[in-house]
């Protein structure tokens, strides 16, 4: 039975292959999404795969466009999708946060937010974002620039920027769903910057901004431990494949 953080996770995954930017292909109950940074490209089947052609299809789509993507395994499937030839990369856990919960409190009153509007904030937040996540370079390609400006054509996703002492210094994404849940994504503060108790200044301001709402994620095994003590649960593990070595 796929639990509440899957259940936003497909809704992103939803809204993203509905942007009009981006490239889709529906196979049966799944679909891919292609957008304009490979960096974010997605596959997402809610049941079982059980045809090898569907994995072949999934491949090709991507292979065309020559893009990286990844599969979230949400109910098995797991042997097949190794023998189309993808690979397993790391496990993600499905976490949440009930509105009544104990939580940790602010570590650090001086950080400040603002939610993104203009096409300035989108270069900001998509710079913090990369640094955040460590991709190559000091600076954000073009494209991961216009895939942060593409993210606020849904209603549904709102992207915010986390300020100490006037420097840009984390992000997050809310993804708000059709269930009432609050999903959090692209959650990330820049390496420089850690340590300072921004991150729990993050999770402290989205849970002013859930309005009671249960909160969900999916959290990488090193970030576990921080979701943990702030008071998430762990739902399970999601196993995640892509189609080649990063």
């Amino acid at each position: 039975m796929m639990n509440d953080a899957l259940r936003n996770m497909r809704f992103m995954m939803e809204c993203l292959k509905n942007i009009p930017a981006n490239k889709s292909l529906t196979l049966g109950n799944g679909f891919c999404v292609s957008t304009v940074t490979e960096a974010e490209n997605w596959v997402c089947f809610p049941d079982r795969v059980n045809d090898i052609e569907t994995v072949k299809s999934v491949a090709e789509f991507f292979r065309e466009r020559e893009e990286f993507f990844l599969w979230p395994v949400f109910d098995g499937g797991n042997e097949l999708l190794k023998a189309g030839g993808l690979i397993q990369s790391e496990e993600l856990r499905a976490m949440s946060l009930a509105p009544d919960s104990a939580v940790l409190t602010r570590q650090n009153a001086s950080v400040t937010f603002s939610a993104v509007t203009s096409r300035e904030d989108y270069a900001r937040w998509a710079k913090c974002a990369w640094l955040g996540f460590a991709y190559e370079g000091d600076e954000p390609t073009e494209d991961y620039i216009s895939f942060a400006e593409n993210l606020m054509s849904c209603k549904n996703f709102v992207l915010y920027i986390a300020v100490l002492h006037g420097r840009d210094c984390g992000v997050f994404q809310t993804v708000n769903d059709d269930a009432g849940l609050m999903g959090v994504y692209y959650f990330a503060v820049i390496p420089e910057m850690r340590r300072k108790g921004i991150a729990a200044a993050m999770m402290d301001e989205i849970r002013r901004l859930s309005h009671g709402k249960k909160i969900v994620l999916q959290a990488t095994l090193a970030g576990v431990p921080f979701y943990s003590a702030y008071g998430f649960k762990d739902l399970g593990g999601i196993d995640v494949f892509r189609n080649r070595e990063v």
